[in-house]
């Protein structure tokens, strides 16, 4: 090649990547930085559990702030104040969970989800299910309340002004242990915890139209919201956020679009006991996880629950055990 000669050439291949690592530097690490970016972490937009490890390294892939949807297509925030969070969803096919946990200090974020779909309703099994008031399973959430503390919330009422009652009765049967298994209605000691309704709120709880939590807020707010964009078979969400193994807000939304709902009289065919689900979703707010399993469906912490069932309004013996390890008796 005129003008080149082959001794030159080192000087001028050196010269080149030289000055390709300058222009790099001087970018700020731009072009260094998109090679190491795994090609699942596109910006804008929700990214799917499915695409990526349960293990995110934050230099690799900085989650915080982004909305996240899990395998069981549960959908969260992941916190940016250092905060962690647990998804619920209530489901007439059965519950579904989206954990999150954000470590700053090592610069990881672990993401994991669970809730399989089971027949309409509380599934049967091969043989029938055990009695509440003997089954004592339970399972913990990764934190809970300091032991002692009242919860206070606020009641959203939604575009449809319902009454607080059943969901107020859901939150006390939970911190009064209220059960059909023993004389007088409640179980001995109640756990150490308390709730209070502190009035009505406008703004909705932290959970947006698609069943998903979106950014804390620093509220604890349970009430209705039309979750337009959630899946049809969605009864209630609940989502938790926590700070080492210590809750630190929790917010609660009943599906005001297109379900029947049934507090007082006879159940109309099709309708759900918002009682029974404000129970469930109480426990999940203390502490509480799905038990899951065709022996322990007449407990209140089973994941599904069918129409005009109100049995979860009331606690069996490992709803109640479950409380009492998180919080003692009072």
């Amino acid at each position: 090649m005129p003008g080149f000669s082959r001794a030159s050439r080192p000087v001028a291949v050196t010269a080149a990547v030289t000055a390709a690592l300058a222009c790099t530097v001087s970018s700020g690490g731009t072009a260094l930085a998109a090679q190491r970016s795994p090609a699942w972490c596109k910006p804008g937009g929700t990214l799917s559990t499915r695409t990526m490890p349960q293990q995110v390294k934050i230099t690799d892939c900085d989650l915080r702030g982004r909305t996240v949807r899990g395998a069981n297509g549960l959908a969260a925030v992941v916190p940016s104040d250092g905060t962690s969070l647990v998804a619920h969803a209530m489901r007439t096919t059965g519950g579904a969970e989206l954990r999150i946990e954000v470590d700053d200090g090592a610069g990881e974020i672990t993401i994991t989800s669970k809730g399989g779909r089971v027949p309409e309703g509380r599934p049967r099994g091969s043989r029938a299910p055990l009695d509440p008031c003997e089954d004592g399973v339970h399972r913990l959430e990764p934190s809970k309340w300091p032991k002692g503390t009242t919860v206070d919330w606020n009641y959203h009422p939604g575009t449809s002004g319902l009454p607080v009652t059943a969901i107020a009765k859901g939150m006390s049967n939970m911190v009064n242990a209220r059960t059909d298994c023993v004389d007088g209605g409640r179980f001995t000691p109640p756990p150490d915890v308390g709730e209070r309704n502190t009035g009505q709120s406008d703004d909705p709880p932290n959970i947006t139209g698609d069943a998903a939590c979106g950014n804390r807020n620093r509220v604890n707010t349970f009430g209705w919201l039309a979750m337009t964009g959630a899946e049809s078979n969605v009864l209630a969400a609940t989502c938790i956020w926590f700070d080492g193994e210590t809750t630190v807000e929790t917010d609660m939304a009943l599906q005001e679009q297109g379900k029947k709902w049934w507090s007082d009289g006879t159940c109309e065919a099709g309708s759900y006991s918002v009682e029974a689900v404000a129970t469930h979703e109480a426990g999940h707010v203390l502490g509480l996880d799905h038990v899951e399993g065709a022996d322990h469906v007449n407990l209140t912490m089973t994941p599904s629950l069918a129409s005009c069932d109100s049995g979860p309004a009331t606690l069996g013996k490992g709803d109640y055990d479950g409380l009492i390890a998180l919080y003692g008796g009072r």
